[in-house]
């Protein structure tokens, strides 16, 4: 099923001003997608990625990389189910998401660290040493 956001607001509204039972007329999304904003940090030994993903259990996030590019991808559950409350706002987003990055610069991708605190994902790198320069002699 396709999320459709316009669709989705319009019915949202619609029952609001109508007035007509807000949980047969709102409802709400069974796979939309989103994307979490994300912070990377540079610094000489390290590449930090943050992302903020608040309400989110750690089993339900993957984290992937070839040492250039890194892939974050997960699903965030919603707390309220469709016809247990009548819904005034839904402004928290919920669904599957996939944040793809480049990385400014190569990284070990054996060599790093992976916390959830507080609603932010911090992965945490050590660069990789630049490739070595080597003179080939011609025989």
């Amino acid at each position: 099923m396709n999320f459709n956001r316009e669709e989705f607001l319009r019915r949202m509204l619609h029952g609001f001003i109508s007035g007509e039972g807000g949980e047969e007329k709102v409802k709400y999304p069974s796979d939309p997608s989103w994307s979490p904003s994300v912070d990377i940090i540079e610094t000489t030994k390290h590449i930090i990625v943050i992302v903020d993903i608040a309400g989110m259990n750690s089993k339900d996030i993957s984290i992937m990389t070839d040492g250039k590019n890194l892939k974050i991808s997960g699903i965030r559950r919603g707390i309220f189910h469709p016809g247990e409350k009548k819904f005034h706002m839904l402004e928290i987003q919920v669904g599957s998401f996939t944040r793809e990055l480049k990385l400014p610069a190569r990284v070990e991708s054996e060599n790093r660290s992976a916390t959830y605190e507080n609603g932010l994902l911090k992965i945490k790198f050590i660069k990789a040493s630049p490739d070595r320069v080597r003179k080939i002699e011609i025989e």
